[in-house]
């Protein structure tokens, strides 16, 4: 079979690329894990808006690699622009507003960027044991199309030959086209920026206390430790140190690919018990650093609302002040001395071991 009969028989794709941008900075200069679960997140949400049904060939970092044998039109890819980039910046708009964490990667997510790059070409395979994926001149190329010359931090890319493959030379369109140097290749694409395809976000507000700033708590736990307070509040915010310093709990079930925000779900596990708390809005405290979780488990009480709140005493201490609101059920309330003392030394028992636990890690080790 010569080279000519091949190139006609040769399947075709499309070839999409959704790629976070900002995403090397984000990573090189954040919290390694908190940086994982938040691009591990919007990956997600990209996927779940992938109304084309595209193949999935390989997560890529800060990118997701997809190719689709299906013909369409640009009507549809467009479709599929406009629910990823509007699902990505929903998710971003409310993980800012939701956030519990001043770290560099919580703080400055809402930073980054989304593109997307569409090609058109031939469709070979490599097969290594049982990873199939994609393999070829036309995968180099898009690839190569990430570094572009395109002046703009968000945009819709498209190759010359998708460009020709969409018919768009054949339509009206505002596409700008440019060209760029590979090595002794030139590239033309074609781009435009994404505004258009940009919804108004709802301004959602995240639910916060209704606690007010005058509300006296039901009662408080105080302790001064000997550990940096960015310390302290990592120990105490990230779910898979709870264990450590919370000898009550027989285990702790909660999901290790998200970063704990208000709305968080998890569950205490203490015996046969299950309590389920939620990571709660702290508005109206002031102090360096505050923590809340809420639930209506704990046994004669109808809900149970705790505010931690951190003050750095210096580089090295760290004030920690617990404030508990207890709502008693019927039950609760004949023996109200008696649930509050047990929540109040059970707190007091926490905060011994967060000292011991917090002098026991180092801060880079967090």
């Amino acid at each position: 079979m010569d080279k000519n009969h091949q190139k006609l028989n040769a399947k075709k794709a499309f070839y999409f690329m959704p790629d976070i941008s900002g995403f090397s900075g984000f990573v090189q200069n954040t919290p390694v894990e908190h940086s994982i679960h938040i691009i591990s997140e919007l990956l997600e949400i990209l996927l779940d808006n992938n109304v084309l049904e595209m193949e999935l060939a390989e997560v890529e970092g800060d990118a997701l690699f997809m190719y689709s044998e299906k013909a369409f039109q640009i009507e549809d890819l467009e479709q599929q622009v406009t629910r990823m980039l509007n699902a990505f910046h929903r998710h971003l708009q409310r993980y800012n507003q939701q956030r519990i964490c001043s770290c560099g990667a919580c703080s400055t997510a809402i930073n980054l960027r989304l593109k997307f790059l569409v090609h058109y070409g031939r469709l070979d395979f490599i097969q290594v044991r049982e990873i199939k994926k994609p393999y070829g001149q036309d995968v180099n190329r898009i690839h190569r199309l990430l570094k572009n010359d395109v002046p703009i931090e968000e945009y819709l890319l498209f190759s010359h030959q998708a460009f020709k493959a969409l018919h768009l030379d054949l339509m009206p369109h505002d596409l700008l086209m440019m060209e760029s140097n590979y090595d002794i290749n030139i590239l033309p694409y074609y781009y435009d920026q994404l505004e258009k395809y940009k919804k108004d976000l709802a301004d959602e507000k995240p639910s916060g206390s209704k606690i007010g700033i005058d509300t006296k708590a039901d009662f408080i736990v105080e302790r001064d430790i000997a550990a940096p307070i960015n310390v302290i509040y990592e120990l105490i915010s990230n779910f898979k140190y709870r264990k450590s310093w919370d000898k009550s709990l027989t285990r702790i079930q909660f999901d290790v690919a998200k970063v704990n925000r208000v709305g968080t779900k998890h569950n205490c596990i203490i015996g046969n018990r299950k309590i389920a708390f939620e990571t709660s809005g702290h508005l109206h405290f002031k102090a360096d650093e505050v923590y809340a979780e809420k639930t209506s488990d704990i046994p004669m009480t109808s809900s149970y609302h705790y505010y931690i709140l951190l003050d750095s005493l210096n580089d090295k201490q760290t004030r920690v002040k617990v404030l508990n609101f207890v709502e008693m059920d019927w039950l609760g309330r004949i023996f109200k001395n008696k649930v509050s003392n047990r929540i109040k030394n059970n707190w007091k028992k926490k905060l011994k071991y967060l000292e011991i636990i917090s002098q026991e890690y180092n801060i880079t080790e967090i």
